[in-house]
């Protein structure tokens, strides 16, 4: 994670401001999808434009590890890009990930999102430099249930 773990006030401050996202094509050019289990929150996606008239966006996800490995990710994930091209008629869409979250990486991969890049060294994280790897994927591409 690039932050530090939140204190309950950062929880409520950055679910007040995901809270809006509910349309991607509306004034924030944001989508924000609440990840539950059993009716509790653990985690969430957010889809946003890095070039709203291309229809370009950039993908994002956080999962509680405590929940990692049942497939909750997965299915948010998914849904999101399905809705990102079906929906919103997004031409590509991006994600980063620090390099060193296999996870996120073998997430990416389960999704049909394809790696593209790898930076060595290029982000400055709690003190060190830390690689970052780049995935994307395309409205022609396949996905898993789309074909």
């Amino acid at each position: 994670m690039l932050d530090d773990p939140w204190t309950r006030q950062d929880a409520e401050r950055h679910v007040a401001t995901r809270v809006a996202r509910t349309d991607l094509d509306g004034e924030d050019g944001a989508l924000a999808v609440v990840v539950e289990h059993d009716g509790t929150p653990v985690g969430d996606v957010t889809l946003w434009f890095t070039d709203r008239d291309r229809r370009v966006a950039e993908i994002g996800w956080v999962l509680d590890p405590e929940h990692g490995g049942c497939g909750l990710a997965s299915e948010a994930v998914a849904a999101v890009l399905h809705v990102a091209f079906a929906r919103y008629g997004l031409h590509r869409v991006t994600a980063q990930t620090d390099a060193r979250n296999t996870a996120s990486a073998a997430l990416a991969a389960r999704v049909g999102v394809h790696r593209e890049a790898h930076f060595r060294q290029d982000w400055w994280s709690k003190g060190r430099w830390t690689d970052t790897l780049v995935f994307a994927v395309l409205a022609t591409d396949p996905l898993p249930g789309r074909g």
